[in-house]
């Protein structure tokens, strides 16, 4: 994915000159455009963010999004993560729009076409922006992988290939086993 627009944009703009509920991203000022998700990215999603919805739910953690849902990390970095997580400590990043700020954890669910931009760009930007936790659910490679904060900087908390189970540093008790991810998606 690439910025499809030599303009400048900012949060504010998008708001005014693109259509309610659209989907598109901003990095560094540039404009992103993100294709639809394809079957199997929708099924795991929707897998993953019941999951995640539960366990908060069950231990009144915080509050569970979907996307499209804006996160605004400043005027010229917004995203759409697939799954955003909010710990009931950090409400006041909620509104009506997005949440202002950085959540807690974030969840990707790779595209084909995503590859370099969920593995590398938002990393680099999850990060910088002091996201806590960032989970990668790839389907092309059947990985995940989980990054946690520790300073500044990721460190790979949690992965899983072929069988196991990926954990969260974040949410004590959270999971997601490989099994119930792909296996049940094939």
């Amino acid at each position: 994915m690439k910025a499809i627009s030599t303009d400048v944009w900012t949060y504010d703009k998008m708001l005014t000159d693109l259509p309610a509920e659209s989907l598109f991203e901003l990095r560094d000022f540039n404009l992103i455009e993100m294709p639809s998700p394809k079957r199997i990215h929708q099924r795991i999603a929707g897998y993953v963010y019941r999951q995640l919805f539960a366990y908060s739910d069950h231990i009144s953690a915080g509050e569970v999004f979907i996307a499209p849902f804006d996160v605004i990390f400043d005027r010229g970095n917004v995203c759409q993560p697939d799954i955003i997580f909010l710990s009931k400590q950090n409400q006041q990043l909620s509104t009506e729009g997005g949440i202002m700020g950085a959540p807690d954890l974030l969840i990707e669910v790779v595209s084909k076409g995503s590859v370099v931009r969920d593995y590398i760009e938002k990393k680099n930007d999850y990060e910088a922006f002091g996201v806590k936790e960032y989970w990668l659910i790839d389907p092309l490679s059947e990985t995940i992988i989980v990054y946690a904060l520790n300073g500044n900087k990721y460190d790979l908390f949690s992965s899983v290939e072929e069988s196991g189970t990926a954990h969260s540093k974040l949410l004590d008790g959270f999971s997601l086993t490989f099994e119930d991810v792909f296996v049940a998606e094939s």
